[in-house]
């Protein structure tokens, strides 16, 4: 399954614009990373928080396709804590926090490289019948 999932995302058009790499992939779990560039920031100088939530995003997309069962987001509650900058390499993790045969609850962190959380985020997933892929 880990191979299905990480061939899906690399061919995502959206991931792949974004420079989003696939670092690590556990079932209910996954870390992925990118550079944010000057075409990422906003107006204030910062990363747009829409790149700071897609790259979340994506995160929580695989960890919580990871079990081969198409799971799709119903939810996501986002806190951004810190700024990020151009040239700051971030990394997302999604974590499993709860899982049912209809519902999956996640912890998704962004962080930059010296550690602090940029963004906390809760996700839901509703998990169809139908296998992922």
């Amino acid at each position: 399954m880990r191979d299905s999932i990480v061939e899906k995302v690399t061919a995502d058009p959206y991931a792949k614009f974004l420079g989003i790499e696939i670092e690590k992939v556990e079932e209910g779990y996954a870390e992925v990373s990118m550079t944010i560039k000057e075409n990422m920031l906003n107006f204030h100088g910062a990363a747009n928080g829409g790149v700071i939530f897609s790259l979340a995003d994506v995160a929580f997309a695989i960890a919580s396709n990871s079990y081969g069962t198409t799971a799709v987001g119903i939810n996501v509650s986002i806190n951004f804590m810190k700024a990020g900058m151009a040239g700051d390499h971030l990394k997302a993790t999604a974590t499993e926090v709860s899982k049912n045969p209809k519902l999956g609850l996640y912890r998704l962190i962004v962080t930059n490289e010296a550690g602090d959380i940029i963004a906390a985020a809760d996700g839901m997933v509703y998990r169809k019948k139908e296998q992922f892929g």
